[in-house]
């Protein structure tokens, strides 16, 4: 009987530690399966909103590092960032490793913890928080981790998806999607493949509004 009760009270005490372990959200946690899967349909849109496959000659998703980028012949790709697979499926693996972490912190605040998770994480709208996985090429690696802030510009509140944001808020001047991606614009006003960058654009609207730490 004492070796039974101590032996429910060890297993309570690793469940415990286990739950309340913080889980940090990265694209690339996904299963390969998942992420061969994920490229093959942001590749498919890319291609569909440009007029095809030959219309999309930047069209690339790398499945190991989540890199992806679109652009067409023709036209500048108008699909909304937001919605595009890759930039979706990483605002849905933010928000339940946002949920996860709520059910591993204090059972106080655990309603606010979930409301500010749906706050944060409205996936699929232009409040969505941006995401840091376009690059120039399917062999540059993303950023993954940047300022808290929506397509719209808005500074958003911690994320809570495990991943330390404060060293960088102010760190867009080193990020492969901002000088870089100014450069391959103009490229494309000159007659060049017009690539499509949405995170310069978010970046650069939080930066405008302040919100820089």
């Amino acid at each position: 009987m004492k070796f039974t009760t101590f032996a429910l009270f060890a297993a309570a005490a690793t469940v415990a530690t286990v739950s309340a372990e913080t889980k940090a959200w990265k694209i690339t946690n996904l299963s390969s399966g998942e992420r061969s899967n994920l490229c093959g349909r942001q590749i498919q849109t890319c291609q569909n909103n440009c007029g095809g496959p030959k219309e999309a000659p930047m069209a690339f998703c790398n499945s190991t590092t989540m890199a992806w980028g679109c652009g067409c012949s023709k036209k500048t790709p108008d699909f909304e960032t937001w919605n595009w697979p890759v930039p979706a499926a990483d605002c849905s693996g933010s928000n339940e490793a946002c949920q996860a972490n709520c059910n591993a912190g204090s059972s106080s605040n655990r309603n606010d913890c979930f409301a500010s998770c749906s706050s944060t994480h409205k996936c699929n709208t232009e409040d969505a928080p941006v995401s840091y996985t376009t690059t120039k090429d399917a062999d540059s690696t993303p950023q993954y981790i940047g300022p808290a802030v929506s397509y719209k510009g808005d500074k958003l509140d911690d994320l809570n998806d495990g991943n330390d944001r404060d060293n960088v808020e102010s760190s867009s001047d080193d990020s492969e999607n901002g000088k870089d991606a100014d450069d391959e614009n103009d490229e494309s006003t000159s007659g060049a493949v017009n690539i499509f960058k949405p995170v310069c654009l978010a970046m650069v609207a939080a930066i405008t509004a302040g919100f820089a730490l």
